[in-house]
């Protein structure tokens, strides 16, 4: 038990990192440990998926907000943006958070692995295109298309249990955001994102009568969500404060190949 739950800390401590310098909210890398500790412990196959991604959004919500706090102190949020895009934001976090608490395992395991392997290959060409830290110009786009394209990342996101920094970052920096304020508006958006997540997560699973294990709100298993917590509270503002000083490029390479090594573990659970 204290083994699992040192591995409940380190994993904490990887995605306060991941908040900080990406504004990933880290649960890109929580879901694919908790699922397979969640399986090594016994609990049933009926439920550690929706319990690994509901615990995954209920920590992500804590880390992403501690790392909006560190990116507006650094002047890395765009409040504009991330005020007019939450609305269809959390309208597509609330019809995917129910998809993915009532979706088959096998499926939920399928849509995580194969979310991990495009963002890979997104940062991998991202790589080797060009080191710029820019958008590309701005792009006008319609407000109704960034409403409709948010709402379907927001749904994507709650689907496979992250902050959906993954998704709002290139998207924030292709409409011409610059990246470090991509990154700091992601993780901003992040929060309310994952908290909604969370409680929708919460509630689907106290309805019924599902195996969960002791010590579960719905599907939200706290001693992962206090260990994962914990371990992510002092690392996320020293990621932002990191992600300042390093090379892009590198940290985006370092990242897909995470992301590859998650998905191919995530193969054979």
């Amino acid at each position: 038990m204290l083994q699992t739950l040192l591995v409940y800390v380190l994993t904490g401590c990887a995605a306060g990192y991941l908040a900080g310098l990406f504004g990933v909210g880290g649960g890109i890398i929580i879901v694919p440990v908790l699922v397979m500790l969640f399986k090594a412990s016994g609990i049933s196959q009926e439920v550690f998926m929706p319990l690994a991604i509901g615990t995954s959004m209920s920590v992500v919500s804590v880390t992403s907000l501690m790392g909006a706090r560190a990116h507006h102190a650094n002047g890395n949020v765009d409040w504009g943006n991330a005020k007019a895009l939450l609305p269809a934001i959390l309208a597509g976090v609330m019809a995917g958070s129910l998809l993915g608490a009532h979706a088959p395992r096998s499926v939920l395991g399928g849509l995580v692995v194969a979310f991990e392997l495009c963002m890979s290959l997104m940062f991998i060409t991202q790589v080797a295109r060009s080191g710029q830290e820019d958008g590309s110009g701005n792009r006008e786009w319609p407000r109704s298309w960034m409403l409709v394209v948010s709402a379907l990342l927001g749904s994507v996101s709650s689907v496979v249990g992250i902050a959906g920094g993954t998704l709002f970052v290139p998207f924030l920096n292709f409409l011409g955001v610059n990246l470090r304020k991509a990154i700091g508006t992601a993780t901003a958006m992040g929060a309310p994102l994952s908290l909604v997540a969370a409680f929708v997560y919460m509630l689907a699973g106290s309805v019924g009568h599902k195996p969960l294990p002791p010590y579960s709100i719905g599907f939200i298993y706290l001693p992962a969500f206090l260990g994962c917590v914990v371990g992510g509270i002092w690392t996320t503002k020293h990621g932002a404060a990191l992600g300042l000083r390093l090379n892009l490029r590198m940290l985006k390479l370092a990242f897909a190949l995470i992301l590859l090594i998650a998905a191919g573990k995530m193969l054979f659970v």
